[in-house]
């Protein structure tokens, strides 16, 4: 057992720390003040990093992982499991002014760890336990870095500091993003489901073109003749030609239309309904859904090689411009490892799961990027780890069909750990009943991402289609600050009451349950917008000289403007769903 030294940047606070496990844990030159960086040498095994901290102020411990609860764990209920396909290494301890006291993170050279942030009820402090048993070998030297920053900073920096260390361990290793990943994109999915043809693409593509849309994105139900919405004839990936004929000259007439086009595949799913079943099935982790669909087996060439195949050749002969990758966390397998193969099977050529799927991984990306560089790739939540930067260009939120708050908390969250990558909302849909401020709503939770859209646009009605068309001119004319502006969350406790983005020329603010927006001299150029319940937004320090005044509904429709001064607590009449313009004069 190998010790190292914890202390705070006043020294006012010290503990000791004890790696398991290693070989040597030695303390890097300070990135920063206040940040302190360890690199651990493994010794051959897993190595398991403990020590306690006082956080006493703590509210809230922030977790990588789709739906983690918003809580403070205890230690013995706070361990998950992370993979290089699910989840990342990281969590943040924050207090109620948005501080963070603790942000621990491991290095993007560990795939896979086990991750226990928690309440010590003995001591009343945190107990820090972390177990890297998959890492990264470079050179024949097993080790990764250890990074804990203890700055007095707000969370969304300590995670940018995360996000950044990241990528310069990763560099050019990590994919490029092409600009049209950060455009608006229609998806089949809420609108089609598996009843997605050749002409219902065609038609979306066409409607959705007319909204600004660059991309649409066909999601399941191409590869198969049933609309049960399961996977037992998944594993052939080849067009159904009941519902796609021609594939080639269909996605031409989507490129026609001006449309890219992007195709759902989920790689690890092989039922037994398909034609490569009977050649794989002994190449498999398990079933998982009763005994008609299994998780394919990675670490197998032969599994790697169908899988490449099945990826490249939507590129390569039909002529798509991305694919939308899905389930790959279901190889975050934690059931037991399959029986050895039959005599006649060649044997697997890495022990770790997780390097299967990298190797899988960059097979493809290797494929695909002989044919052409810009190439789209969409993940999904809650594969956010930093090794996917090598291969996805964006990332969506997690299902949430109808649900505004919670796309704003998964896309926020998803924007907190995603460095430099796209990220997108999940699909935005509606009852065609729903009020306007409804319709805006569902933007309004998806406003510091990129938006996809599944709705049958060709058929809103005109007050559903104004609003569309405001809300999706809003995110073009204010792309720079939202989609590159410094990104500074509140209360995510409370899954984030106020959202504010912050540039050279704009501060723009979404008050959702807390609507006091708070201001400073440096704010000139301010839009807020109201994603709360009460026609009213409270706003200090817009002052002292006198501002311009812009309010408009939620459909973009001017209702007053008017020059004033702005007392100290200032009340601004906005409808729900609008949104306030404040110009220093």
């Amino acid at each position: 057992m190998t010790s190292f030294e914890i202390r705070s940047p006043d020294a006012g606070v010290h503990r000791t720390g004890t790696a398991t496990g290693a070989r040597s844990v030695t303390e890097l030159p300070a990135a920063e003040p206040g940040v302190l960086r360890f690199e651990v040498v493994a010794d051959g095994g897993p190595v398991t990093i403990r020590w306690t901290w006082p956080t006493g102020s703590a509210v809230t411990l922030w977790r990588a992982s789709q739906g983690a609860r918003r809580e403070l764990p205890t230690d013995w209920g706070s361990r998950r499991r992370i993979h290089s396909v699910r989840s990342a290494p990281v969590g943040s301890l924050v207090d109620d002014q948005d501080r963070s006291l603790l942000t621990v993170a491991l290095s993007a050279h560990v795939r896979g760890s086990e991750f226990a942030i928690g309440v010590h009820e003995e001591t009343a402090e945190q107990l820090i336990e972390l177990v890297a048993d998959d890492i990264e070998s470079t050179d024949g030297v097993t080790s990764f870095v250890l990074r804990v920053d203890l700055r007095d900073v707000h969370f969304a920096e300590a995670l940018r500091g995360v996000t950044t260390a990241w990528a310069d361990e990763l560099g050019d290793r990590v994919a490029a993003v092409p600009g049209i990943a950060r455009q608006a994109m229609y998806s089949t999915w809420y609108s089609d489901h598996q009843h997605v043809t050749a002409a219902t693409v065609e038609h979306h593509a066409a409607a959705s073109a007319a909204y600004g849309c660059a991309a649409i994105i066909v999601d399941d139900g191409w590869q198969t003749d049933s609309t049960a919405r399961g996977y037992a004839y998944c594993g052939d990936w080849e067009p159904t030609s009941s519902k796609f004929p021609d594939m080639t000259e269909h996605v031409r007439r989507v490129h026609e239309l001006g449309q890219r086009y992007v195709l759902w595949i989920a790689p690890p799913l092989i039922g037994v309904h398909s034609k490569a079943w009977e050649r794989l099935k002994h190449r498999t982790l398990g079933f998982v859904d009763g005994e008609v669909v299994a998780v394919l087996d990675p670490r197998y060439p032969e599994v790697r090689e169908h899988l490449v195949e099945c990826r490249v050749r939507p590129v390569r002969d039909w002529g798509v411009d991305g694919l939308k990758i899905d389930f790959i966390d279901s190889w975050a397998w934690e059931g037991p490892m399959p029986d050895t193969p039959g005599p006649d099977a060649p044997g697997a050529d890495c022990t770790s799961i997780d390097e299967g799927v990298e190797r899988l991984l960059q097979a493809v990306r290797d494929e695909v990027q002989r044919l052409r560089d810009d190439v789209l790739i969409e993940f999904r939540q809650d594969y956010v780890n930093p090794r996917l930067w090598q291969f996805g260009t964006f990332l969506r939120a997690g299902d949430c069909a109808m649900d505004p708050v919670e796309n704003r908390v998964r896309t926020i969250d998803s924007r907190l750990l995603a460095g430099d990558r796209a990220v997108h909302s999940d699909m935005l849909m509606w009852h065609p009943s729903a009020t306007p401020e409804t319709v805006a709503q569902q933007f309004i939770g998806a406003l510091f991402s990129t938006v996809q859209v599944s709705m049958e646009l060709e058929a809103l009605p005109p007050a559903h289609d104004r609003v569309v068309r405001y809300w999706l001119g809003f995110l073009s004319e204010h792309f720079d600050v939202l989609q590159h502006g410094v990104l500074l969350p509140s209360r995510s406790d409370a899954r984030y009451t106020q959202v504010k983005a912050v540039n050279a020329a704009t501060t723009l603010v979404a008050a959702f349950t807390n609507p006091l927006v708070q201001l400073t001299e440096t704010d000139r150029s301010v839009v807020l917008v109201n994603g709360g319940s009460e026609p009213r937004l409270l706003v200090e320090g817009a002052g002292p000289g006198p501002v311009d005044l812009v309010v408009s509904d939620c459909s973009g429709a001017e209702l007053y403007r008017r020059t004033t001064t702005p007392p100290g607590l200032w009340v601004i009449d906005v409808p729900v769903a609008g949104v306030a313009r404040i110009e220093q004069s």
